[in-house]
């Protein structure tokens, strides 16, 4: 007796029945609302959809393309001349709320709650702008959300507005950017009451400069303000009553002097220099007067005022050279005329070395008062009351190593001259003393004091050289190293002062330089200033220490500087010495105190000769406090302050000072050192999270900070980011989950090595890292907002279209995105068409909670974001669910080698105002209505359908094929169309790879635009418009999916029509379960074959055939088939029979090889579609050639019926579809009640406005998916493809999922309780047997094996292989009447005419080889016959008895014969070919 074996599939069979009732998830998409009908796509198999769209939605009536008298949204729009305000609905929906007049900018937007808080609040707007939705509002207004109205605030703001910020527990909303103060006294910030509805005055007048960012602080107490600004501060008490806490600035030119602007308290540079070689400088003037005696010729009292006065040679133009070998900082030059003997100089210029560049400059005329500018001949005036002349360089500070002055006219015998001074910006003072001393006895010199062993060196720079001190200091034992400057300064006044540092590189002593401390005493009296900076620069630096009031140099005082090794010095590089550096410093004026009190700002500025930036490495700090300071980018507003000071104009009390604040000095210190960079400084976006307050924008300083830098405002320590910050101006940031977001321009980290980021980058605080999200997106970030309806969301907007995963697999979002903190992952969030430059989220407790708001120009939206294609699914609830391809995503550029011209979108109309819109279809119609009388007459040519632009990128043929070579046999969807991918490298043609996702293509594209697809085995059949694949061939082409490659030689091509150039292939489809492939198009032989616009090619044998007498011109649009067998072929679109009667739609019967047309139709088949192979219920749809208005119209077997007008002129329709429906419906003219008719195209519906697909149940149309171009125009449907080539439209009928869930449950409790019973049996049974005699249980065994082969299915077994042997040879019935009906297929085919298959015979074509084994076993099967299927549940183990064959659940299966046993069906594996017997209940 056989071993028992137990039912195999019961306990997987269990799991899947309880399994199917629980809810998993699936891939994000938007699920059909209950309003349209519910298509059952899950019968098709997988479904795709595609056309020449970006996003795809379902239809409502909120859509952009809804018609008025359907929409229930407003009639609002997005804009395509200036900026939207739209929002995000709940379900993900997008809607424009109004636009700003053309060419209108929305910066800023903020979402207030209502001081009463009954109604949904109000949105504030900002910008540049001058109406809001036709409502008159200057750069700011207000949007109700109760009731949907622009308003305007007041008269506006005269300025662009950068940003807002609501403070709804104060009913204020604050307006910052560019712009004079509505009400009080300041400017670029502005303060609305929400309560009042009126414009106050901030209690801090306004800022200096623009304001780019308002932020609250983490508890709300204060106000963050960020930009392009300064603010000032000073203290108001001293330490002791002896310190002075003001100064009085006084001009230190000699009196009447000709001064411009405030250049009379400028310290003129004092020079060492004689006409001897032997100094750092020569002075040098000539030629001299013959008859000088008395001192008039010595040339080196030109640089001592007051000394005497030099004679030029006699009527000769001479000249003044000063020549040294260092560069000196010049702001002008003040010159003091002769005046001996009626000699005086009249006009001169003056030229720089070693540049040798002649500078304009500007001077006061002392006769008008007014400032003038010269360069060739500047004026010096021989009135001897004016005692000096002041000439200020016009380009600002000039570095120069000497000049030459030239004399060229004068009165008398000939020029005289007292004095040249160079000034400078402040005053000067350098380390070496070189060219800062001079051998005047006026003492008026800059001098120094060393402490320590110090070398004078020289550094060669560009045409000059450089001299410093350096100090090598031992690091085991650092001795006190210093030097002390004492700056001669000339005036007293408002300060900069700058510390030089050479460049180590340029030097060579990098690895031993270290830091220092520097010590200011700007005031007698006063207390001093230190700071620490990094002498640790590359290149030349010059360092702020040092911005406040400086008092004049007197007997009494001279303010100083020291430079000494620091306390805590940084470790040098290499070795075992500290090298201490000391070149010079500069003190810039910025600007005169009066004498009470208030400063007068200077427009004198300096530059730098370095290259690189330098930076304090910790803040500058005052051991004193009484100081004086300039922050710069941020302000702090503490609502607690009592302050009345107007912080745009006023210096502040340091008891305003903040963390903040000082910070802010941070950056006014690197601002003014970096030169020509700061033109460029701002802070854009300013963040606190907790104690921590972040700060991002454009501003760096050298190796220590770049663009974010943050402050501890319990600490009040500043710190910069990990990698020193970002490489890119940071544009915003936010908190979400305990991360700091940063977006902006930026790739990367600042410092090389970093993390790789695009454009939006997460901080942690806590373990200070960088972290990338995902692969980021790819355009810059304009804004962050953190989710009130969710803590892990991240919203993200600005100029980008795709957001990266981590993979490197793109979606397309535009420019608005979610990234959840917790999957860290983006969301599917849809897409916008246009970049988004701001948003604005309710408070989670508001009535619209749910909702987002957003501002930017945007041109459309869609729910779905699909990239050209879409897969159209249903879910457990029978629910139809958009998706998309994970990964696909095409370029904005098409394969076709033409442009493809971008159609406009039509009006939405009503059908009685206009009989039919002309805009599309006059491509197609107008030459066609003129020969419309043509078209009725027999042997007419028949109408042209012009071919249609289509815009890319465009899918237009999908197909599925199984990659049964590959490991799980992964499913690949092939895209066909007019693409290209975003790199090029992908064109028209495109496999997508279920498993791995993302896209490939063949390695050499195809051109042209693809319309059609088909696979065959392992091959792919290509058909299009203009195609062609270099060194492959054009028109019809091949491609071996498994072997990846085109298919060359083995097929006879297609050729034009007489007449055209070009082959176009509209269809290609196989006929039933045949070799047959059907080929539709306009073409005119298939290599010798006359074979016009339709043609056969037997996959097989490789030979073109002629279907009966063929077509003798035209084109088909479209085929389908009729009859079980597909025994009829259906052919539309404008044709010629070979009786030469013109026909839109006709029948091909294979039997007898002849074509009919189908009745009268208006005009050309775009279109057509038989009802499940129903012969008597075909429909078309096209175009009238009378007046180009569309028609859909049905076949009953004998006439065309015309079908509802809903469809109206001006659509396009590209295809027709029967679908099956989830539920059913009441059937209304020829169309079941279990499927409806699904048209695609671009249409437009009567009521319902432009729509993508619809669906007709035989007398109504139901508006379905509406399709968005990347434009924002409505997308056109390309085409509908499913994998399942029959599937059954009845209707599954589903319980509620509850009850499922219960009779689940009490099904597998009852079937547990059966198998117990049955084991339970089962021992008992073979306890019982086990008592037999041992040799008559053997005996039974032998008998019991020898019966195995007689068991019913091995009956089964036998009898059919026994059949199936027979009708191979030829014998028995079954053979006979194989024989039979293949003896009929042939004398059929001997009607149609065929090519000369001799031709073909090489093997070079795979598809007719009979090398391949694969099209052996599937013409095997074709032959005999069988039902192909799936397993419904695993066959397999080890107890299979002989004749039983294995299988799995899901896998293909050829069932061959289920009639010899209703419990037993003989069936093949479709995968190895073995065959044997399966359970018939086992099988679906």
């Amino acid at each position: 007796m056989s071993a028992s074996r137990p039912f195999p599939t019961i306990p997987s069979f269990l799991i899947s029945t309880i399994l199917a009732f629980i809810p998993t998830h699936i891939m994000a998409g938007s699920t059909a609302p209950a309003s349209i009908p519910q298509v059952d796509f899950g019968k098709m198999g997988t479904v795709g959809l595609g056309g020449s769209f970006s996003g795809l939605d379902w239809y409502s009536s909120d859509s952009p393309f809804a018609s008025s008298s359907s929409s229930s949204s407003s009639s609002a729009s997005f804009s395509t001349t200036g900026d939207t305000l739209f929002y995000r609905t709940e379900d993900g929906n997008f809607r424009p709320l109004g636009s700003t007049n053309d060419g209108g900018i929305i910066n800023s937007i903020c979402w207030s709650s209502t001081p009463s808080g009954n109604d949904n609040g109000t949105l504030y707007i900002g910008g540049t702008f001058t109406s809001l939705s036709g409502t008159a509002a200057k750069n700011v207004g207000s949007f109700s959300l109760s009731t949907n109205t622009f308003q305007a605030l007041g008269n506006g703001l005269s300025g662009n507005v950068n940003t807002l910020y609501c403070d709804n527990d104060n009913s204020e909303v604050w307006f910052g950017g560019s712009f004079d103060a509505p009400q009080g006294q300041g400017g670029n910030v502005a303060l609305w009451s929400t309560s009042s509805s009126a414009w106050q005055a901030p209690a801090f007048g306004g800022l200096n400069g623009v304001v780019a960012s308002i932020t609250p602080s983490a508890n709300g107490s204060s106000i963050y303000f960020g930009g392009d600004f300064t603010t000032s501060y000073i203290s108001t008490s001293s330490i002791n009553s002896t310190l002075r806490t003001n100064i009085t600035s006084q001009p230190n030119a000699p009196a009447n002097t000709t001064t411009v602007g405030q250049s009379g308290y400028l310290t003129p540079l004092t020079i060492s220099a004689s006409a001897s070689d032997s100094s750092d400088y020569q002075i040098h003037a000539g030629p001299t007067s013959d008859t000088s005696s008395g001192g008039y010729g010595d040339v080196n009292g030109l640089l001592c005022p007051g000394t005497g006065t030099w004679l030029a040679q006699e009527n000769t133009i001479s000249n003044v050279n000063l020549v040294g070998t260092e560069y000196l900082p010049a702001t002008g030059v003040r010159m003091v005329n002769g005046h001996e003997d009626g000699r005086s100089t009249t006009y001169f210029c003056f030229t720089s070395l070693p540049d040798y560049q002649e500078l304009n400059m500007t001077y006061t005329d002392p006769k008008t008062g007014k400032n003038e500018t010269c360069t060739d001949h500047c004026p010096l005036y021989t009135d001897s009351s004016i005692s000096a002349q002041d000439f200020i360089f016009t380009q600002g500070v000039h570095n120069l190593t000497g000049f030459e002055i030239q004399l060229k006219e004068w009165t008398g015998d000939g020029a005289a001259l007292g004095s040249v001074s160079l000034l400078t910006d402040g005053a000067y003072s350098s380390a070496t003393g070189t060219g800062v001393s001079s051998s005047c006895a006026s003492g008026k010199n800059s001098t120094i004091a060393q402490v320590g062993d110090w070398s004078k060196k020289t550094a060669a720079t560009d045409q000059a050289t450089e001299s410093y001190l350096s100090s090598s200091v031992s690091t085991r034992n650092p001795s006190g190293t210093q030097v002390t400057f004492y700056p001669y300064v000339g005036s007293a006044g408002q300060y900069d002062i700058y510390v030089f540092i050479p460049g180590c590189k340029n030097i060579g002593d990098c690895d031993g330089r270290t830091s220092v401390d520097i010590e200011v005493f700007p005031l007698q009296g006063g207390l001093g200033w230190t700071s620490t900076i990094s002498e640790q620069v590359d290149y030349d630096t010059s360092t702020l220490v040092y911005s406040g009031p400086v008092d004049a140099t007197s007997d009494a005082f001279s303010p100083t500087l020291s430079l000494a090794l620091a306390a805590n010095p940084a470790a040098p590089n290499r070795g075992n010495d500290y090298v201490v550096v000391a070149d010079r410093i500069q003190l810039v004026l910025t600007g005169i105190t009066e004498s009470d009190g208030s400063t007068v700002s200077t427009s004198s500025s300096s530059t730098s000769n370095g290259t690189t930036i330098g930076t304090p490495i910790s803040n500058t700090t005052s051991n004193s406090n009484s100081t004086y300071n300039i922050a710069y980018g941020v302000y702090e507003y503490a609502r607690s302050s009592n302050s009345t000071l107007n912080a745009a104009t006023s210096s502040l009390s340091n008891n305003t000072e903040t963390p903040l604040t000082r910070l802010g000095f941070a950056l006014d210190a690197a601002l003014n050192a970096s030169g020509s960079a700061a033109s460029s400084w701002v802070v854009n976006t300013i963040v606190a999270a907790n104690n921590t307050v972040f700060v991002g924008g454009d501003f760096s300083a050298s190796n220590n900070y770049t663009n974010v830098i943050s402050i501890d405002t319990s600490s009040g320590e500043a710190s910069a980011l990990a990698s020193q910050g970002l490489s890119g101006v940071v544009n915003t940031a936010a908190v979400v989950g305990g991360y700091v977001f940063f977006g902006g321009d930026f790739t990367s980290t600042a410092s090389s090595g970093g993390v790789a980021l695009n454009y939006i980058a997460r901080y942690d605080p806590s373990s200070k890292a960088w972290a990338a999200l995902g692969g980021g997106v790819d355009g810059y970030v304009t804004d962050l907002l953190a989710s009130t309806s969710s803590t892990t969301q991240l919203i993200v907007m600005g100029n980008f279209s795709h957001v990266v995963s981590t993979n490197g697999t793109s979606t397309q979002s535009g420019g608005y995105a979610i990234y959840d903190v917790s999957i860290s992952d983006w969301l599917n969030t849809g897409v916008v068409f246009g970049n988004v430059s701001a948003g604005a989220v309710p408070l989670s407790s508001s009535g619209v909670s749910t909702e987002s708001f957003f501002a930017g120009k945007v041109y459309g939206s869609a729910s779905n974001s699909v990239g050209g294609v879409a897969t159209l699914t249903t879910d457990d609830d029978g629910n139809a669910v958009i998706s998309s391809l994970n990964g696909v995503n095409f370029g904005t550029s098409g394969s076709s080698p033409s442009a493809s011209s971008s159609p406009s979108r039509r009006s939405v109309v009503s059908r009685s105002t206009h009989p039919y819109t002309r805009s599309w279809l006059a491509r197609y119609t107008d030459a066609i209505v003129e020969r419309a009388h043509t078209v009725l007459s027999t042997r007419a040519t028949p109408p042209t359908i012009a071919q249609q632009s289509t815009e890319a990128p465009a899918v237009l043929a999908g197909a599925f094929w199984t990659n049964s070579s590959a490991s799980g046999k992964p499913s690949v969807t092939i895209l066909g169309g007019n693409f290209t991918s975003n790199n090029g490298g992908i064109q028209g043609l495109a496999f997508y790879d279920s498993k791995n996702g993302g896209l490939t293509g063949p390695s050499t594209p195809i051109e042209g635009v693809v319309k059609t697809l088909n696979v065959i085995g392992n091959n792919v059949y290509i058909g299009g418009e203009a195609l062609n694949v270099q060194s492959v061939g054009s028109g019809l082409m091949v491609y071996d999916l498994k072997a990846s490659n085109w298919v060359t030689g083995g097929m006879p091509s297609l050729n034009p029509p007489s007449g055209s150039s070009n082959v176009t292939v509209n269809a290609i489809r196989t006929r039933g379960n045949t070799n047959t492939v059907v080929v539709a198009g306009n073409f005119g032989t298939a290599g010798s074959l006359g074979c016009a616009g339709v043609c056969l090619w037997d996959s097989k044998d490789a030979q073109w055939s002629t279907p009966g007498s063929g077509l003798s011109g035209g084109e088909v649009r479209a085929i389908d088939f009729a009859g079980d067998s597909s025994d009829t072929l259906i052919a539309a679109g404008s044709f010629a029979l070979s009786s030469g009667d013109i026909a839109y739609v006709a029948s091909y019967t294979f039997s007898n090889s002849s074509w009919t047309p189908l009745g009268t139709l208006p005009g050309p088949a775009l279109a057509v579609a038989v009802d499940d192979k129903n012969s008597s219920n075909i429909f078309a749809a096209g175009y009238s050639t009378t007046d180009g208005s569309s028609y859909l119209q049905q076949w009953d077997g004998h006439t065309w019926t015309a079908q509802s007008a809903s469809l109206a002129p001006g659509s396009l329709v590209s295809q027709l579809a029967f679908v099956p429906m989830n539920s059913e419906h009441t059937p209304v003219g020829s169309i079941e009640s279990d499927r409806m008719l699904m048209i695609s195209g671009d249409l437009y519906l009567e009521g319902s406005g432009n729509v993508t697909s619809a669906l007709y149940d035989g007398s109504t149309f139901y508006p379905y998916l509406v399709g968005t171009s990347s434009s924002g125009d409505l997308g056109a449907g390309g085409a509908l493809f499913w994998s399942e080539s029959d599937f059954s439209f009845k209707v599954r009928h589903y319980l509620a999922r509850g009850l499922v869930v219960l009779v689940a449950i009490a099904i597998a409790t009852g079937l547990i309780l059966l198998f117990i019973l049955i084991a339970l049996l089962l021992a008992f049974c073979f306890r019982r047997k086990e008592r037999k005699d041992q040799s008559l249980y053997e005996k039974q065994e032998d008998v019991d094996s020898d019966r195995d082969v007689d068991s019913t299915h091995q009956n089964v077994f036998n009898n059919v292989q026994a059949a199936l042997e027979a009708s191979l040879v030829g014998g028995g019935l079954a053979g006979a009447g194989a024989g039979a009906g293949l003896a009929g297929v042939a004398a059929g085919r001997k009607e149609n005419r065929v090519s000369d298959p001799s031709s073909y015979n090489s093997g070079a074509y795979p598809i007719g080889s009979d090398a391949d084994a694969e099209d052996e076993e599937l013409e095997e099967e074709e032959e005999e016959g069988g039902r192909e299927t799936t397993m419904r549940y695993d066959f397999d183990g080890p107890d299979l008895q002989d004749g039983e064959l294995p299988m799995r659940a899901g896998q293909r299966i050829l069932i061959l014969d289920d009639e010899q046993s209703t419990e037993w069906w003989f069936a093949r594996d479709l995968t190895t070919g073995k065959e044997g017997v399966v359970p018939a209940t086992y099988v679906w």
